[in-house]
């Protein structure tokens, strides 16, 4: 990011304070809730970094709370170095002996690896989001109890005025670092999740090709387990006139009822013996395997079509980048994912909302745990079995009361219930929905819920109404 539209920002932060709630941590991004229900957040993306101010911020997924020790601090200050994109908030607090206790969070907005530095008044370290000691970085350590020091870099600031209106239009910098992130940064990083979904599945297509081929291979010896027998054979008889050495060994065919003879390739490195063996090896192979061989073929064959389904449907944007990528990813992983994405059944009713559904407790684990926001709504019949209904608010807008009767009523249809009536159905929004670790597939908890008793009614159905 430019220095001058950081100063800038900074200069429209003079006098904001807030007290802060928690500190949240996502995927290059660091997030201060704040009690008057904004958000200071910190994009720490490898493209870029700044930090904007927004209000009624909806978090993209699950956080994870850090650095609970500044709950209940107040944000008195925030600005710039004078030399560098180091941005400094002061924090504070009057202890119970009515002392200001103080911290200051320093934020390093340099790419590719942007940096979140917590320290004391003494500006001695605390913690870090990244730490690193001589090892990683021989100009700098950054380890708890260390004193901070700035990175030492080339970069020369340029002060130059930033004139209003900036690139997309808005009025104020802290508008556009908003638009920048939601229309920018993120579309970005869509775009090279897809590109590594994408990947990922090609290099599994090349995987189960390969095992094809070989597969295609042991199909073909599997074919000739009687040619394997008729040389094991005429070998044993004839062994006492074999040599080491010989490539080739021409007899009669004894299980052949017109006793032709047969040609048998040898290998000359190894003895009459080592032959035989090999070639009773390769018929008990092909005689054992035959069976498997053509099942794995069919197998493998099936999969084929599904990873290059999958990869057409990727190259397409149809299938939740979001929910594919895990926190670690592994190409197994991801391509296990994009399976379970493409089996949930879909209904997208608007560019607002849309209805998924999980059939079965893996499908349901994936859906609620991966797919889903907090900001979404999940459904479930209270007493039967039944699939996870997740209402998808793509922009997150608040559903209609008739929306969320159709999905209630879904969610009795994909039940042990569906052909009874007036059956309990519990929903809630996704960030009140929890999974108990080590517990079966498709078993959460959920709290904040309101139930329904609801009508079944089916997904054609649901459609119909909606049209």
């Amino acid at each position: 990011m430019k220095y001058s539209y950081l100063k800038q920002w900074t200069q429209e932060m003079i006098g904001y304070q807030a007290v802060i709630e928690s500190v949240l941590l996502f995927p290059e991004l660091l997030v201060l809730q704040t009690k008057d229900k904004k958000a200071l957040c910190i994009v720490l993306s490898k493209r870029d970094a700044f930090i904007f101010l927004q209000d009624n911020f909806q978090p993209p997924q699950e956080g994870k709370k850090i650095w609970q020790k500044l709950n209940n601090y107040h944000l008195t200050g925030i600005s710039l170095a004078e030399n560098d994109r180091l941005a400094y908030l002061e924090l504070q607090q009057r202890d119970i002996y009515q002392q200001n206790k103080k911290y200051y969070l320093i934020v390093e907005l340099m790419p590719p690896q942007p940096n979140a530095i917590l320290t004391d008044s003494e500006l001695h370290i605390i913690d870090a989001l990244h730490k690193y000691s001589y090892a990683d970085n021989p100009q700098r350590q950054i380890l708890p109890g260390l004193v901070y020091t700035a990175p030492k870099t080339s970069f020369q600031p340029i002060l130059e005025e930033v004139k209003s209106p900036y690139p997309d239009g808005s009025t104020t910098c802290n508008d556009y670092f908003i638009h920048l992130y939601y229309n920018k940064l993120k579309q970005e990083e869509e775009a090279e999740n897809s590109q590594k979904i994408c990947n990922t599945l090609k290099k599994e297509l090349q995987k189960l090709q390969k095992k094809r081929e070989k597969l295609q291979q042991d199909l073909t010896n599997a074919e000739k387990a009687d040619f394997w027998l008729a040389c094991a054979e005429c070998l044993k008889t004839n062994l006492h006139n074999l040599k080491t050495g010989r490539e080739s060994f021409t007899a009669i065919n004894y299980l052949d009822p017109a006793l032709q003879e047969i040609e048998i390739p040898l290998q000359k490195d190894k003895s009459p013996q080592e032959n035989l063996q090999s070639y009773l090896k390769k018929y008990h192979k092909a005689k054992n395997g035959l069976q498997i061989i053509t099942k794995n073929l069919a197998q493998t064959d099936a999969e084929i079509e599904k990873i290059k389904d999958l990869i057409a449907k990727a190259e397409k944007g149809e299938l939740p980048d979001s929910g594919i990528l895990p926190s670690k990813p592994t190409g197994h992983k991801i391509v296990q994912n994009a399976i379970l994405a493409d089996k949930i059944l879909k209904l997208k009713i608007n560019d607002e909302f849309q209805i998924l559904i999980g059939r079965r407790a893996k499908e349901n684990d994936y859906l609620t745990t991966q797919l889903a926001r907090p900001y979404d709504y999940w459904f479930h019949c209270r007493i039967y079995h039944g699939a996870h209904i997740v209402l998808k608010c793509l922009k997150k807008t608040e559903p209609s009361p008739q929306l969320i009767e159709l999905c209630c009523n879904l969610a009795a249809w994909f039940s042990k219930a569906k052909f009874s009536t007036n059956i309990p159905v519990d929903y809630t929004q996704i960030r009140y929905v929890r999974k108990p670790r080590k517990s079966p597939p498709g078993f959460v908890t959920y709290t904040n819920f309101k139930s329904v008793f609801a009508t079944p009614m089916s997904l054609k159905e649901v459609r119909e109404k909606l049209s």
